[in-house]
């Protein structure tokens, strides 16, 4: 498993489609189009950093009405949506079915989530999400309590945690990576690595949690991980067997200084 690839596709595709929207506005004058884009872009920009949170509490995060079309049906139903890079195209677990919603808009944060959509039927069976919302372990409340709680233990105490000892300052926590209720990848990092800076010192720490004794977590190490310098798409295990090396649809968290909290990706 490279840790990266799930972040930087998000990222990517991110990117590409508010260059897709900024490019499709109309044609009223540069200066018109110009403001409308900017108007699109911080608009689907704070429509987006609130999904996690909205996510997280299994609210309704809804997207703009359907327009111009009158040959549909109702749609509700629950999904786990994945991206085809080939067709552009988010489909069903069917493998078949396609999702979409407001050209401006994208369901990309829903990949790999467990989801319930309100829409519409399509008379060529598209479905039109109006309404997505998680449905899945990240939207249990009692699940997100524990994932904090570890992750703020785990945050706080990594320099005695880590299995080795920087040569250079303090390890910092960049990121979760949940497989399940139990076992997660803890990705830490020297100072420098996380202000993405040389010389890089990137690992992972694969642990199983296996209960707690008051406030302080039973953590057993599967596997401990280093980022190979020379191949960022390549691995090196030190100690242990990456049980999870193929797993892609991993629930991700990382810390926002704004809230002050590990929120989802």
């Amino acid at each position: 498993m490279n840790y990266f690839n799930k972040k930087y596709l998000k990222d990517k595709y991110i990117f590409l489609f508010l260059g897709a929207a900024i490019i499709a506005v109309g044609t009223f004058g540069f200066r018109d189009r110009l403001y409308q884009s900017e108007q699109n872009e911080n608009e689907i920009f704070d429509f987006e950093e609130l999904m996690p949170l909205q996510c997280e509490r299994g609210e309704w995060i809804i997207f703009p009405d359907m327009k111009e079309i009158s040959d549909y049906e109702k749609f509700i139903g629950k999904e786990k949506i994945t991206y085809d890079e080939k067709q552009g195209v988010f489909l069903g677990k069917d493998g078949k079915t396609i999702y979409g919603t407001d050209e401006r808009y994208s369901l990309f944060f829903f990949i790999d989530r467990d989801i319930e959509v309100d829409g519409y039927k399509l008379s060529n069976g598209e479905i039109y999400a109006r309404r997505v919302r998680c449905v899945g372990a990240e939207a249990n409340r009692d699940v997100l309590q524990t994932r904090r709680k570890l992750m703020e233990y785990v945050d706080t105490h990594i320099n005695d945690l880590a299995l080795e000892k920087t040569r250079n300052g303090d390890w910092q926590v960049h990121a979760f990576y949940f497989v399940n209720d139990t076992d997660l990848y803890v990705q830490y990092e020297t100072e420098s690595s996380f202000m993405e800076e040389a010389p890089y010192d990137s690992h992972l720490w694969l642990i199983r949690v296996g209960g707690w004794s008051g406030d302080i977590p039973v953590i057993e190490t599967i596997a401990y991980i280093q980022e190979d310098v020379t191949d960022f798409e390549k691995n090196i295990v030190k100690k242990g067997q990456d049980i999870y090396k193929d797993v892609q649809n991993m629930t991700i968290y990382e810390f926002d200084d704004g809230l002050g909290q590990w929120v989802l990706q």
